[in-house]
C-alpha cells in the first residue's frame, strides 16, 4: 500500500474534520464548499438547459444565505475561560528551557498547553510528537487533524502500543522565496525489531530523508540506546489513546449549517415576496416592453392585458420556525452563554453552564495528561528521571467570590502566627482555602516566621548601622528603659 493510504478512522471521520474546519474558518469557507448547500432542483434543471447564462440562479442563493459564527464564538468564549488557568510545571534542570522554548515554532508549553486545548474542543483529537532538534534539546510537534492520517497498534511487550503514525506535511518549494506553492510529504514513525525509526517520504514513496533510529546517542553520535516506543501521543476529548475521540462542537457546527441552508431558502423568500414579477399577454407583434418602473407606462394596445405575480410566501415563517429550533439547539449544544432572551430561568442557566464546564474540565485534564506524558519522553530521551516531571492544570473555571469577612479574620490569623500568609494568598487569589494537613499548615507559620526573622536582622544591619555595624541604641529601644532614654 503507498505512504499516504489512511486508517479506516480516518476515512470515517473526515467529513467531520473538514466540517469543523469550515465552521471555524467562517462564511467564506462555508460558501465555497457546494456540499454545504446543495442547489434546488429547480436550478439543477436551468442549468441543465443553459450552464453558463443560469449559473447566477445559484450564485445569488448563495449570496443571500447567511451563516452564523456561533461556532467560532463559543471555542473563543471557551478559550476566555481556559486562558486564565495557570500550568503547574516542574522539569529537570536539563529541562528547564522547555517552558519557554517548547514548540517547533519557538513558543513556551503555555502556549502549547492552549494550542491543544483549543484543538481538543475544535476537532475532538491533537496528535503531539516529541522530537530533538539537531543540538540534541527535545521540543514538541502537533498536527493539525486532518493531516494525521494514518496510525496502528500491535502487541509491544505484553501491551497494545503504538507501532506506526504516518503525518501529512508541507514543505515549501525551493527556487523562488516569494512563492507560496508547497509539495506534500509524508512523516513516518514505525517501530523495527523494537526500537523506534522515522523517515520522511514525498507522495511516490520515494525516501527524501532516510531511515533513522530515534534514541540516545553517544558523543561519536552512534546511538546508544534506540526509543522502544513510539514519541507520539493522540490526545484526544475524553483520553489519550490512538482511537478517535468525539468532537465536543460537533454539534453546534451542524445546528450552524442547517441554519445556513435554511437562510438560503429564507432569505430567497423575502426577496421574492418584495419583487413581484410582471406579466403582459396578448400584446401586438409591434408592441415593445423594454423599460419598466414607477416611472414608465405601458401602451398595452386594444387587446393586451398585465398583472404581477406575486409570491404569497406562506411558508415563510414556518422556516424562520426552523430557524430558530437550530439557534436554540446550538445554544444546549455549545459553551458560549448567549441572551436568550429571558426563555432560561437562572438555575436552567446555570445547570447549562455546569455541564459545559464539565466538558471542559474533561479536555483540561486530558490535554495537561498528554503534555506531561510527553515531557516524560523527553525527560527519558534525554537521559533524565521521568518521575521528576510534573504539568497538572487545575481546571477551576469559577471567577473567585472572597468573603470580606473571612479575609479580615485570616489576616489577623496570619499577624497573630497562627495562619500561614500562603493560606491568606490562595484564599485572595482563588476564593478558596488549601486542603492540607495541620501539621504542614504549622510548617509552613514556622518556616515564614524563621524567615522573617532573618530579614529582620538584616534589615537592621542595614537601616540603623552603628559601632562595628551593630544597631545603635536609643530612646526607642526597648531594652535600656529610662536609662537608655537618659
Amino acid at each position: 500500500m503507498p505512504v499516504q493510504s489512511t486508517n479506516p478512522d480516518y476515512d470515517v471521520h473526515i467529513a467531520e474534520w473538514e466540517m469543523m474546519d469550515d465552521a471555524l474558518e467562517g462564511e467564506c469557507a462555508v460558501k465555497r464548499n457546494e456540499r454545504n448547500l446543495p442547489k434546488p432542483s429547480g436550478m439543477v434543471e436551468a442549468e441543465k438547459i443553459d450552464a453558463a447564462a443560469n449559473k447566477y440562479l445559484y450564485e445569488n442563493y448563495t449570496n443571500r444565505a447567511q451563516y452564523e459564527h456561533w461556532v467560532r464564538d463559543s471555542l473563543r468564549s471557551m478559550m476566555g475561560l481556559v486562558s486564565r488557568l495557570i500550568p503547574e510545571i516542574e522539569l529537570p534542570a536539563g529541562l528547564k528551557g522547555l517552558e519557554d522554548n517548547a514548540t517547533s515554532d519557538g513558543f513556551g508549553l503555555k502556549q502549547l498547553f492552549f494550542r491543544m486545548v483549543r484543538q481538543a474542543i475544535s476537532h475532538g483529537r491533537v496528535p503531539l510528537v516529541v522530537n530533538i532538534d539537531e543540538s540534541g534539546e527535545p521540543y514538541f510537534s502537533t498536527y493539525a487533524t486532518r493531516n494525521a492520517i494514518n496510525w496502528d497498534t500491535a502487541d509491544q511487550g505484553g501491551r497494545q502500543d503504538l507501532v506506526l503514525s504516518v503525518f501529512r506535511e508541507f514543505r515549501k518549494k525551493g527556487g523562488d522565496r516569494y512563492t507560496h506553492d508547497c509539495d506534500a510529504v509524508f512523516r513516518e514513525f514505525f517501530m523495527l525489531d523494537r526500537v523506534c525509526y522515522t523517515a520522511v517520504r514525498n507522495e511516490a514513496g520515494e525516501l527524501i530523508d532516510d531511515e533513522r533510529a530515534l534514541g540516545t546517542t553517544g558523543t561519536d553520535n552512534r546511538l546508544v540506546k534506540g526509543l522502544p516506543y513510539l514519541p507520539v501521543i493522540y490526545c484526544g476529548s475524553t483520553d489519550n489513546s490512538p482511537e478517535v475521540d468525539e468532537v465536543p462542537l460537533l454539534t453546534m457546527a451542524r445546528a450552524a449549517l442547517k441554519s445556513y441552508q435554511l437562510s438560503a431558502d429564507y432569505f430567497t423568500s423575502l426577496h421574492q415576496t418584495s419583487h413581484p414579477q410582471p406579466w403582459v399577454s396578448g400584446l401586438d407583434e409591434a408592441v415593445e416592453l423594454s423599460v419598466t418602473g414607477p416611472s414608465a407606462a405601458w401602451d398595452l394596445g386594444p387587446n393586451g392585458e398585465c398583472g404581477y405575480l406575486e409570491f404569497q410566501g406562506a411558508g415563510i415563517e414556518a422556516v424562520r420556525k426552523a430557524m430558530d429550533d437550530q439557534k436554540n439547539a446550538a445554544l444546549e449544544a455549545g459553551a458560549k452563554v448567549m441572551d436568550v432572551a429571558g426563555t432560561e430561568s437562572g438555575e436552567a442557566r446555570k445547570t447549562r453552564q455546569n455541564d459545559q464546564h464539565a466538558t471542559l474540565h474533561s479536555i483540561v485534564i486530558t490535554v495537561a495528561e498528554a503534555v506531561e506524558q510527553g515531557l516524560r519522553y523527553a525527560a527519558e530521551w534525554k537521559g533524565y528521571d521521568p518521575k521528576q516531571v510534573k504539568f497538572k492544570v487545575n481546571p477551576e473555571f469559577v471567577t473567585p467570590v472572597v468573603d470580606a469577612q473571612v479575609l479580615a479574620e485570616l489576616l489577623k490569623g496570619v499577624m497573630a502566627g497562627t495562619i500561614s500568609a500562603d493560606t491568606y494568598w490562595q484564599y485572595l487569589t482563588t476564593g478558596k482555602l488549601p486542603e492540607r494537613p495541620y501539621d504542614e499548615e504549622a510548617d509552613l507559620i514556622s518556616d515564614e516566621r524563621e524567615s522573617a526573622g532573618i530579614n529582620l536582622d538584616k534589615d537592621d544591619a542595614i537601616d540603623k548601622p552603628g559601632a562595628g555595624g551593630q544597631p545603635t541604641a536609643g530612646a526607642d529601644d526597648p531594652t535600656l528603659g529610662n536609662a537608655g532614654a537618659a
